[in-house]
């Protein structure tokens, strides 16, 4: 199988929800099948810190000296792309790391710390007080996601709503390679990442247009 692609055949005619979620089922399908994690782990958090070195001096002089850089990192759940030693590299360089938390419906930021509970789709949420701060990097997880920035996530529009109200945040999608697609089906609330980091290379699907 050609890992470097995900190699998917969507049914013509059908609506983008239709096509979102024919892409989902075949997504997770394609990410059971993930091997060697390890080793891919390492490289990815390795290309992450190569590119959050080259973001962290400009961000740093746009918000002043004597400040800290607020990243917020999704938790880890399942089969995605694992980010706990994300967050410790992070919190390792002086960076203030936040991870997502559900509550009405809505996404919140909540200061990572190691007390967590488990909301009903069984993912880690942090205990604590939520921020209003905005937000200098965002990790964000996702199922599939094409080079022009276009992510698939799992439907609830969380992430999408959240980012609509940090729209100086950098967005960086964190995933394997295999889960780069020729095309994910769009709507107009769907927010665009500015990068794709995943074990093979960095990707910046702004700049292509």
């Amino acid at each position: 199988m050609n890992t470097n692609k995900l190699q998917f055949v969507q049914t013509p005619f059908c609506s983008v929800e239709e096509r979102k979620k024919q892409l989902r089922e075949y997504a997770k399908k394609r990410r059971a099948q993930n091997e060697n994690r390890d080793v891919k782990e390492v490289l990815l958090v390795k290309n992450f810190f190569r590119l959050f070195e080259a973001l962290r001096e400009e961000i740093l002089q746009n918000k002043g000296a004597g400040t800290r850089l607020n990243a917020f990192v999704y938790l880890s759940y399942s089969l995605e792309a694992p980010t706990d030693k994300l967050i410790e590299g992070l919190l390792a360089r002086d960076t203030l790391a936040f991870c997502p938390r559900l509550k009405d419906g809505e996404m919140q930021a909540v200061e990572y710390a190691e007390d967590f509970s488990v909301n009903r789709f069984g993912i880690r949420e942090p205990i604590g007080e939520a921020t209003g701060e905005l937000m200098d990097i965002a990790v964000i997880p996702l199922l599939a996601v094409d080079e022009r920035g276009h992510r698939l996530g799992y439907g609830g529009g969380y992430y999408d709503r959240y980012l609509q109200k940090q729209d100086k945040t950098v967005r960086v999608g964190f995933c394997y390679d295999f889960q780069i697609v020729k095309h994910v089906p769009t709507e107009a609330t769907d927010e665009r990442l500015d990068y794709i980091v995943t074990e093979k290379r960095i990707l910046s699907p702004k700049r292509k247009g």
